[in-house]
């Protein structure tokens, strides 16, 4: 086998090609499809590995998994807007130190444990340091975000509007089956010919909508009668 996986290795980079096999992860699993990609052995200047030789296992997608993505023209962000996006940043910079960021979780267990300790009534509650100070941010911004709003955005853009979900046109994925239609002589030889349990509940159901064994019933009564 490692003959065989060597020979596979080497010869897959040289002829530009890949493995492509089946794939089942675990017994009573899926089968996906897959390709083995090649990858080459890296060494860095001191000839110590950095990538090891091998095979990468990339997961190929059933043609049911594919379906058209509507993809929306790329709009790049103007010299001005980046300016103002670099000055909101400048404005939220702080210097970062760990200790000044209790986490709120174990504070308010050690509370919990106080007021239990202490039999107190009420239990304090921590204060979440993690969270954004709102106020301030605002009072630094100032109308920087404004600004930048009307930079980016319409002027009849709503973030708190309703969005619309976008409706896929996929027109070879999904697709409904066509309807069959039979007419009463081709149900009546079936019949005749004992052969109407073989129909599917949509085609039964085409004609009628009921359950499969009434409608059963339904069509061999009015052929009969």
């Amino acid at each position: 086998i490692s003959t065989l996986f060597s020979a596979l290795h080497i010869k897959c980079p040289d002829k530009e090609v890949v493995a492509s096999r089946r794939y089942t992860p675990h017994r009573n699993m899926s089968l996906y499809f897959v390709a083995l990609v090649p990858q080459k052995e890296e060494l860095d200047d001191q000839k110590i590995q950095v990538t090891p030789p091998g095979f990468q296992l990339v997961f190929l997608p059933f043609a049911d998994d594919k379906r058209k993505m509507p993809f929306t023209e790329k709009v790049m962000a103007t010299l001005e807007q980046v300016d103002k996006m670099k000055a909101i940043f400048q404005k939220l910079c702080f210097t970062y130190r760990s200790d000044s960021f209790e986490n709120p979780g174990l504070q308010q267990h050690f509370r919990n444990l106080e007021a239990l300790a202490l039999d107190l009534m009420e239990t304090e509650q921590a204060v979440d340091l993690t969270l954004p100070k709102v106020e301030a941010m605002n009072k630094r911004l100032d109308s920087l975000v404004v600004e930048f709003k009307e930079l980016v955005y319409p002027s009849d853009y709503n973030p708190e509007g309703k969005f619309t979900k976008r409706k896929h046109n996929n027109e070879d994925f999904g697709s409904k089956r066509p309807k069959l239609k039979y007419s009463e002589e081709e149900l009546k030889a079936n019949i005749s010919k004992v052969k109407l349990g073989k129909f599917t509940v949509p085609m039964l159901k085409e004609a009628y909508g009921l359950k499969k064994q009434e409608l059963l019933d339904v069509l061999t009564e009015h052929f009969q009668a």
